[in-house]
């Protein structure tokens, strides 16, 4: 079978250098033995689901094979190559993606210095985004909201799948993390969280931390500070209405907390980031 591909580009569109998220390319690809990519200081983030075949994929100095079933991304800045194998081809459904979004995202989640994901089924994300990228004229504001998220949903479906070694109380971590993920825009007090797993107060800081590299109360701020974000470029809410929301103490704690963490007011963040 020769190559082709099902492409949908907005490379033409005019796009701030300092946008939060936009996709620039997503299609489906039917590879044959010829394909091949390299990349050499990456401008872009490519995420790619493997829908059928094989092929190798080669970041850095690291080489792996994505067989069907599997994520790969390649991280902006990256020197990279990948290609398929001759004898089972990749089909693939992927998106070029760029923005300050993706940066935090991929630091807070842990995933940025992860290329391979395996056994997660998450196509049906990237078919949301090529299906609203091919309802789309032109890579208009409401598409950008819409695809950012599905990639944010995306993001926190891989997330429990990175660091997947056995290690001791993985288990307890993990049911704090999710009742963190559940209650983001609640209150959650210490107590609670030990209550959950039948540990002291201290004992359930360390194994959260030793689980995730956060505190569990850093950790509900990072999640607290990226959904405010969202909430900012692509909402029309108010300060005070997403200070409400977020159970901050009010809208001046909130918007000294956000300058603090991320150099700039809430106000100041939604005009210079706005689509």
């Amino acid at each position: 079978m020769s190559m082709r591909e099902d492409i949908v580009s907005f490379l033409n569109e005019d796009t701030p250098m300092e946008t939060p998220f936009f996709i620039e390319m997503t299609g489906i690809s039917y590879c044959d033995e010829t394909y091949r990519i390299a990349r050499k200081n990456s401008p872009i983030y490519v995420f790619e689901y493997i829908l059928e075949g094989e092929g190798t994929v080669i970041v850095e100095d690291k080489q792996f094979v994505a067989r069907k079933g599997d994520v790969y991304i390649l991280h902006r800045q990256s020197n990279h190559e990948y290609y398929s194998d001759k004898a089972k081809p990749w089909t693939k459904i992927w998106f070029n993606a760029v923005g300050t979004l993706i940066d935090s995202l991929m630091q807070v989640y842990g995933l940025n210095n992860i290329n391979h994901i395996t056994g997660i089924d998450v196509s049906s994300y990237f078919y949301q985004i090529l299906d609203l990228a091919r309802q789309s004229k032109t890579s208009n504001l409401e598409f950008i909201k819409k695809a950012s998220q599905i990639f944010f949903e995306l993001i926190l479906t891989l997330q429990p799948e990175v660091h997947k070694e056995a290690q001791p109380y993985r288990k307890e971590a993990s049911i704090l993390k999710e009742y963190i993920d559940q209650n983001i825009m609640n209150n959650i007090e210490l107590k609670d969280l030990s209550q959950l797993i039948y540990h002291s107060n201290s004992q359930t800081i360390r194994i959260f931390k030793k689980a995730f590299g956060y505190t569990p109360y850093q950790y509900l701020m990072n999640q607290k500070l990226e959904l405010s974000k969202l909430l900012l470029l692509n909402t029309n809410k108010s300060i005070k209405e997403i200070s409400a929301e977020l159970n901050f103490y009010d809208e001046h704690y909130f918007s000294r907390y956000f300058n603090e963490k991320i150099g700039v007011s809430p106000q100041a963040y939604r005009k210079k980031h706005h689509i």
